[in-house]
Protein backbone atom coordinates (compact mmCIF):
# COMPACT_ATOMS: atom_id res chain seq x y z
CA UNK A 1 0.00 0.00 0.00
CA UNK A 2 1.19 3.37 -0.73
CA UNK A 3 2.36 5.88 2.07
CA UNK A 4 -0.25 8.08 0.84
CA UNK A 5 -2.95 5.86 0.58
CA UNK A 6 -2.03 4.52 4.16
CA UNK A 7 -2.59 7.82 5.74
CA UNK A 8 -5.80 7.98 3.80
CA UNK A 9 -7.32 5.15 5.56
CA UNK A 10 -5.99 6.10 9.42
CA UNK A 11 -7.52 9.64 8.98
CA UNK A 12 -10.50 8.62 10.38
CA UNK A 13 -8.33 7.86 13.67
CA UNK A 14 -6.96 11.52 13.55
CA UNK A 15 -10.12 13.56 13.85
CA UNK A 16 -11.16 15.52 16.76
CA UNK A 17 -13.86 14.29 18.32
CA UNK A 18 -15.41 17.30 18.23
CA UNK A 19 -16.14 16.88 14.25
CA UNK A 20 -19.21 17.99 13.11
CA UNK A 21 -20.73 19.16 16.78
CA UNK A 22 -22.72 22.45 16.57
CA UNK A 23 -22.73 24.29 19.47
CA UNK A 24 -25.67 27.17 20.72
CA UNK A 25 -23.94 29.26 23.44
CA UNK A 26 -26.32 31.50 25.82
CA UNK A 27 -25.14 34.05 27.95
CA UNK A 28 -26.95 37.60 28.56
CA UNK A 29 -23.51 39.20 28.76
CA UNK A 30 -22.52 39.40 25.12
CA UNK A 31 -19.05 39.92 26.00
CA UNK A 32 -18.94 36.13 27.72
CA UNK A 33 -20.70 34.53 25.21
CA UNK A 34 -18.42 35.81 22.56
CA UNK A 35 -15.77 34.89 24.83
CA UNK A 36 -16.46 31.49 24.83
CA UNK A 37 -17.81 31.10 21.27
CA UNK A 38 -14.31 32.19 20.32
CA UNK A 39 -12.87 29.55 22.45
CA UNK A 40 -14.96 26.95 20.73
CA UNK A 41 -13.92 27.84 17.32
CA UNK A 42 -10.43 26.95 17.96
CA UNK A 43 -11.34 23.77 18.30
CA UNK A 44 -11.44 21.65 15.48
CA UNK A 45 -14.59 20.56 14.09
CA UNK A 46 -16.67 22.97 16.47
CA UNK A 47 -19.07 25.30 14.46
CA UNK A 48 -20.96 27.80 16.30
CA UNK A 49 -24.28 27.78 15.49
CA UNK A 50 -25.40 30.78 17.44
CA UNK A 51 -25.02 33.15 20.15
CA UNK A 52 -27.72 34.37 22.39
CA UNK A 53 -29.37 35.45 25.78
CA UNK A 54 -31.31 33.91 28.19
CA UNK A 55 -35.00 35.14 26.49
CA UNK A 56 -38.80 34.02 25.87
CA UNK A 57 -36.89 33.45 22.43
CA UNK A 58 -34.53 31.09 23.92
CA UNK A 59 -36.21 27.68 22.99
CA UNK A 60 -36.95 30.11 19.38
CA UNK A 61 -33.13 29.87 18.62
CA UNK A 62 -33.05 26.69 19.88
CA UNK A 63 -35.47 25.54 17.30
CA UNK A 64 -34.02 27.24 14.29
CA UNK A 65 -29.65 25.86 15.12
CA UNK A 66 -30.87 23.49 15.97
CA UNK A 67 -27.49 22.66 17.60
CA UNK A 68 -25.69 19.44 19.33
CA UNK A 69 -25.07 21.16 22.59
CA UNK A 70 -25.96 24.27 24.19
CA UNK A 71 -23.94 25.76 26.69
CA UNK A 72 -25.82 27.83 29.66
CA UNK A 73 -24.48 29.84 32.51
CA UNK A 74 -24.96 29.11 36.04
CA UNK A 75 -27.89 31.37 36.92
CA UNK A 76 -29.95 29.57 39.73
CA UNK A 77 -33.56 29.11 38.64
CA UNK A 78 -33.67 30.09 35.50
CA UNK A 79 -31.15 27.82 33.99
CA UNK A 80 -32.58 24.93 35.65
CA UNK A 81 -36.09 25.80 34.17
CA UNK A 82 -34.55 26.29 30.87
CA UNK A 83 -32.27 23.15 30.80
CA UNK A 84 -35.55 21.15 31.63
CA UNK A 85 -37.58 22.58 29.24
CA UNK A 86 -34.94 22.06 26.58
CA UNK A 87 -34.77 18.59 27.69
CA UNK A 88 -37.83 17.59 27.66
CA UNK A 89 -38.50 20.05 23.88
CA UNK A 90 -35.47 18.69 21.93
CA UNK A 91 -34.40 15.15 21.78
CA UNK A 92 -30.31 14.32 21.59
CA UNK A 93 -29.61 17.87 22.56
CA UNK A 94 -27.18 17.80 25.01
CA UNK A 95 -27.14 21.04 27.40
CA UNK A 96 -23.42 21.75 29.73
CA UNK A 97 -23.73 24.47 32.36
CA UNK A 98 -20.83 26.77 32.90
CA UNK A 99 -19.81 28.62 35.88
CA UNK A 100 -21.45 26.62 38.40
CA UNK A 101 -20.46 26.67 42.00
CA UNK A 102 -19.37 22.76 42.51
CA UNK A 103 -21.81 22.31 45.75
CA UNK A 104 -23.60 18.70 45.36
CA UNK A 105 -27.31 20.53 45.90
CA UNK A 106 -26.52 22.94 42.70
CA UNK A 107 -25.02 20.53 40.62
CA UNK A 108 -27.34 17.50 41.59
CA UNK A 109 -30.20 20.08 40.98
CA UNK A 110 -28.85 21.02 37.10
CA UNK A 111 -28.20 17.04 36.48
CA UNK A 112 -31.80 15.96 37.23
CA UNK A 113 -33.28 18.94 35.42
CA UNK A 114 -31.33 17.13 32.39
CA UNK A 115 -27.62 18.67 32.03
CA UNK A 116 -25.07 16.28 30.32
CA UNK A 117 -22.47 17.85 31.92
CA UNK A 118 -20.74 21.50 34.26
CA UNK A 119 -18.26 23.51 34.08
CA UNK A 120 -17.25 24.71 37.14
CA UNK A 121 -16.72 28.30 38.01
CA UNK A 122 -12.71 28.33 38.71
CA UNK A 123 -12.39 25.78 35.96
CA UNK A 124 -9.32 26.70 33.53
CA UNK A 125 -9.70 26.66 29.65
CA UNK A 126 -8.56 23.37 29.46
CA UNK A 127 -10.84 21.96 31.98
CA UNK A 128 -13.66 23.98 30.09
CA UNK A 129 -12.37 21.86 26.33
CA UNK A 130 -12.78 18.51 27.91
CA UNK A 131 -15.67 18.91 29.76
CA UNK A 132 -17.05 19.74 26.02
CA UNK A 133 -15.16 17.29 24.13
CA UNK A 134 -16.66 14.35 27.40
CA UNK A 135 -20.14 15.75 26.73
CA UNK A 136 -19.93 15.66 23.18
CA UNK A 137 -19.02 12.00 23.38
CA UNK A 138 -22.14 11.28 26.07
CA UNK A 139 -19.67 11.15 29.22
CA UNK A 140 -19.48 13.23 31.81
CA UNK A 141 -16.85 14.11 34.95
CA UNK A 142 -17.87 14.73 38.07
CA UNK A 143 -16.18 15.53 41.46
CA UNK A 144 -16.19 12.97 43.94
CA UNK A 145 -18.28 15.12 46.74
CA UNK A 146 -20.85 15.40 43.51
CA UNK A 147 -20.63 11.63 42.76
CA UNK A 148 -21.52 10.28 46.44
CA UNK A 149 -24.30 13.32 46.43
CA UNK A 150 -26.54 11.61 43.41
CA UNK A 151 -26.01 8.05 44.40
CA UNK A 152 -27.29 9.14 47.28
CA UNK A 153 -30.00 11.00 45.33
CA UNK A 154 -30.33 7.93 43.00
CA UNK A 155 -30.89 5.73 45.92
CA UNK A 156 -33.67 7.54 47.98
CA UNK A 157 -35.48 7.92 44.54
CA UNK A 158 -35.43 3.94 44.21
CA UNK A 159 -36.91 3.88 47.74
CA UNK A 160 -39.61 6.03 47.03
CA UNK A 161 -40.38 4.12 43.99
CA UNK A 162 -39.90 0.84 46.06
CA UNK A 163 -42.14 2.63 48.35
CA UNK A 164 -45.14 3.75 45.88
CA UNK A 165 -44.95 0.33 43.91
CA UNK A 166 -45.71 -1.43 47.27
CA UNK A 167 -48.40 1.35 48.13
CA UNK A 168 -50.75 0.95 45.00
CA UNK A 169 -50.72 -3.18 45.87
CA UNK A 170 -51.92 -2.19 49.43
CA UNK A 171 -55.74 -2.41 50.25
CA UNK A 172 -56.62 -1.15 53.59
CA UNK A 173 -59.65 -2.55 55.33
CA UNK A 174 -63.07 -1.03 56.08
CA UNK A 175 -61.96 -0.43 59.61
CA UNK A 176 -58.60 1.51 58.58
CA UNK A 177 -60.25 3.31 56.03
CA UNK A 178 -62.85 4.87 58.95
CA UNK A 179 -59.96 5.61 61.35
CA UNK A 180 -58.04 7.57 58.72
CA UNK A 181 -61.41 9.26 57.82
CA UNK A 182 -61.05 10.11 61.56
CA UNK A 183 -57.50 10.97 61.45
CA UNK A 184 -58.19 13.39 58.14
CA UNK A 185 -61.00 14.86 60.45
CA UNK A 186 -58.56 16.29 62.56
CA UNK A 187 -59.32 13.54 66.08
CA UNK A 188 -56.83 11.87 68.24
CA UNK A 189 -56.73 8.81 68.55
CA UNK A 190 -58.27 8.54 72.33
CA UNK A 191 -61.16 10.55 70.45
CA UNK A 192 -61.77 8.23 67.38
CA UNK A 193 -61.47 5.42 69.98
CA UNK A 194 -64.68 7.17 71.83
CA UNK A 195 -66.49 7.45 68.49
CA UNK A 196 -65.44 3.60 67.69
CA UNK A 197 -66.11 2.45 71.06
CA UNK A 198 -62.80 1.09 71.17
CA UNK A 199 -59.63 0.99 73.27
CA UNK A 200 -56.98 3.73 72.33
CA UNK A 201 -54.41 0.80 72.01
CA UNK A 202 -56.54 -0.46 69.34
CA UNK A 203 -56.46 2.38 67.31
CA UNK A 204 -52.89 2.99 67.60
CA UNK A 205 -52.36 -0.22 66.44
CA UNK A 206 -54.72 0.12 63.51
CA UNK A 207 -52.64 3.53 62.77
CA UNK A 208 -49.44 1.44 63.57
CA UNK A 209 -50.28 -1.16 60.72
CA UNK A 210 -51.27 1.50 57.92
CA UNK A 211 -48.22 3.27 58.25
CA UNK A 212 -46.46 0.06 58.04
CA UNK A 213 -48.33 -1.48 54.97
CA UNK A 214 -48.09 2.23 53.01
CA UNK A 215 -44.18 2.40 54.37
CA UNK A 216 -45.17 5.92 55.79
CA UNK A 217 -43.74 7.49 58.96
CA UNK A 218 -46.61 9.62 59.96
CA UNK A 219 -50.14 9.78 60.22
CA UNK A 220 -51.24 12.79 57.78
CA UNK A 221 -49.05 11.17 55.07
CA UNK A 222 -51.21 8.09 55.55
CA UNK A 223 -54.12 10.69 54.78
CA UNK A 224 -52.49 12.24 52.27
CA UNK A 225 -52.01 9.44 50.63
CA UNK A 226 -55.06 7.52 50.91
CA UNK A 227 -56.82 11.34 49.54
CA UNK A 228 -54.87 11.07 46.23
CA UNK A 229 -55.38 7.34 46.17
CA UNK A 230 -58.81 7.32 46.07
CA UNK A 231 -59.54 5.60 49.17
CA UNK A 232 -61.16 8.45 51.26
CA UNK A 233 -63.73 9.35 48.86
CA UNK A 234 -67.22 8.85 50.03
CA UNK A 235 -69.33 6.33 48.08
Amino acid sequence: MAMTDAAHALAPSFRSPLSGLNVLVVDDNRVIRDAVAALLLKEEGVQVVATTGLSSETLDRIEQGRPDLILLPALGTRTVELTRAITRRFNGIRVVVFGIKELPEAVTEMIEAGAAGYVREDASVDEFREVVRLAARGEARVAPQIASSLFSRLAALASVLRADERAKNVKLTPRELEILRLVAEGLTNKEIAARLHVEQQTVKNHMHNILERLSLRRRQQAVQYAWEAGMLHKT
